[in-house]
């Protein structure tokens, strides 16, 4: 924790495109001051995976206007669940984002529903949303979303998803992982 207050704090890498704290037992109050910090201008890519930050600490990173660059976004492994998404997906802040993983978060078809949905992420381009809770309501939307309309890798492996709910899906996206 303390490490993370120091680096959030400190003015020597204004040109910091990549940060990646994955693995550090980082929580909301960590993703809070990160989400504070005006110190990261060019970051791109951030993985905050396997850190469990929560739905708190997923709703004050995505209300931060720090980080209009963020090209990626991994947030795997983070216990974000569909509020978290929900979150993310009604954010203005993140246009840039073109990579978003979300596997492993406990997000059901609401989740996906407000991604597929979300005039909020135009440029998103690879979605890892693997080994959820997601059914063929939230996966049928994916697959009539007018709103991810660059969206054209889509990881759903570990959900249910039946036969003709994959066949549709694979006449959407150009890489499509689903079993």
């Amino acid at each position: 924790a303390e490490g993370i207050q120091a680096l959030v704090s400190s003015s020597f890498f204004p040109n910091l495109t990549l940060l990646d704290v994955g693995c550090n037992q980082i929580g909301a109050a960590e993703i809070q001051a990160l989400a504070s910090s005006s110190f990261f201008p060019c970051l791109s890519s951030l993985n905050v995976s396997f850190n469990g930050i929560g739905v708190a600490g997923m709703q004050a990173f995505v209300a931060s206007s720090f980080f209009p660059n963020l090209t990626f976004l991994d947030v795997s492994f983070d216990d974000i669940g569909d509020a978290g998404v929900e979150a993310l997906a009604s954010s203005s802040f993140f246009p840039n984002l073109s990579c978003l993983d979300v596997s492993h978060n406990h997000i059901g078809d609401v989740g996906v529903e407000a991604l597929a949905a979300s005039s909020s992420l135009p440029n998103l381009t690879t979605l890892n949303a693997s080994h959820n809770h997601i059914r063929n309501a939230g996966l049928q939307a994916l697959a009539a979303s007018f709103s991810l309309l660059n969206l054209t890798s889509l990881d759903v492996r570990g959900n249910e998803i039946d036969e003709f709910v994959a066949y549709r899906l694979a006449g959407r996206f150009r890489s499509l992982k689903c079993r």
